[in-house]
């Protein structure tokens, strides 16, 4: 797999785990999971292009405070997946072990979703 392919497969997870929270239905609380509903009323993260600087910072700055709010079990896999989406911007820096543990960090934040807001992302 290319380095471009991987990077556009990562970029499609991204896109993936925002589709997922807009498609959800939620009765969880706290910051951490208000912020992830508020995604289901902001079109503009799901809808953000991939080229787009300023879409892309806005998703960027987003999810940093998703990771922000994350409670401690879990935080460690939202930094994965916000590093994973800083670095899917530059294709060479994209790589087979960053694929595989982004992956699993987004399998992790599924779950604790789930778990944690009665989010379901499947």
């Amino acid at each position: 797999m290319s380095r471009s392919t991987r990077s556009a497969s990562l970029l499609g997870a991204a896109a993936a785990l925002v589709l997922g929270l807009t498609a959800c239905s939620s009765d969880g609380g706290g910051e951490y999971c208000d912020l992830l509903n508020a995604a289901e009323d902001d079109s503009s993260l799901a809808d953000a292009d991939p080229t787009d600087p300023e879409a892309m910072e806005e998703f960027s700055n987003r999810i940093q405070e998703i990771v922000d709010a994350a409670p401690d079990d879990i935080k460690g896999d939202w930094e994965t997946f916000a590093s994973s989406l800083e670095a899917a911007s530059d294709p060479e820096s994209v790589d087979e072990d960053a694929m595989t543990e982004t992956m699993t960090a987004l399998e992790n934040i599924t779950q604790n979703v789930q778990d944690e807001c009665d989010i379901d992302m499947s």
